[in-house]
């Protein structure tokens, strides 16, 4: 049995996905090296004769679901929806990669994301070859997880970073219409109270926000809204924002 770590799974991943016409892959099964093969090569001797395993190619309903995967583990709205129109109906996989050109902080999750599958996916078929035994590929395959998507909720993400601007002066936050209800808030603007200890002048906080709630909105194509108040300013709501936020605020922080 080989050693997982003899074999270069970059390079077998390659293998396993190559769908090149006239082009086998194979693997010694003693080394762990792999080779290719073209089939109409002149005088080349069979690799079967000496021992090597050919590698099969990944059916393609694999790299669609993981495809799929990715794109169910997207928060960015505008982007998940561009990226679920992408994969339906023929010719997905190239609307896939040109979708992800206009996201490229998604692209280079992507490319972490096929890479761990790939890795698990080549281990799995060393197993099922009886080249490594299944222990080996489990352990190997520990460390090939899929990456962390790296979007928390949004508006726990927002209070986090509300909470480090404004350290002791926050309170808590509270989140408003469409995000506070049950159902899915779809694209609608996500409108945050930031309740401070103390507010001398609303119009600096706004200030000190503005580029903080411009990340978030950048980040998920959603505008993120946040309007500074005290608590004394929630007892008796005055201005519209605190008249729509009524009780159906949310506590976030």
């Amino acid at each position: 049995m080989l050693d997982p770590d003899a074999v270069d799974l970059g390079q077998l991943r390659a293998a396993l996905d190559d769908h090149t016409a006239g082009t086998t892959w194979w693997i010694d099964p003693a080394t762990g090296e792999i080779a290719t093969r073209l089939d109409a090569a002149p005088g080349g001797q069979d690799p079967r004769a000496a021992g090597w395993v050919r590698i099969p190619t990944t059916e393609t309903h694999e790299s669609y679901r993981d495809m799929a995967e990715f794109v169910a583990g997207v928060q960015h709205r505008r982007a998940a929806d561009l990226l679920e129109r992408a994969i339906s109906g023929r010719g997905a996989f190239r609307r896939f990669k040109d979708t992800l050109f206009e996201f490229p902080e998604l692209r280079d999750r992507w490319f972490r994301f096929r890479d761990a599958r790939g890795h698990r996916r080549a281990l799995r078929w060393l197993a099922d070859a009886k080249l490594v035994t299944a222990e080996a590929a489990e352990r190997a395959a520990a460390a090939h997880p899929d990456p962390d998507q790296g979007e928390q909720d949004l508006p726990e993400a927002v209070a986090a970073d509300l909470a480090l601007l404004f350290r002791e002066r926050l309170e808590r936050v509270l989140v408003i219409e469409a995000w506070a209800g049950p159902e899915d808030p779809g694209e609608a603007d996500l409108e945050l109270l930031v309740v401070l200890a103390d507010l001398p002048s609303p119009w600096a906080d706004l200030d000190r926000m503005d580029t903080l709630l411009w990340r978030h909105t950048e980040r998920t194509g959603l505008t993120v809204l946040a309007y500074p108040v005290t608590a004394a300013d929630l007892a008796t709501p005055s201005s519209p924002v605190l008249l729509r936020a009524g009780t159906g605020a949310l506590q976030v922080t």
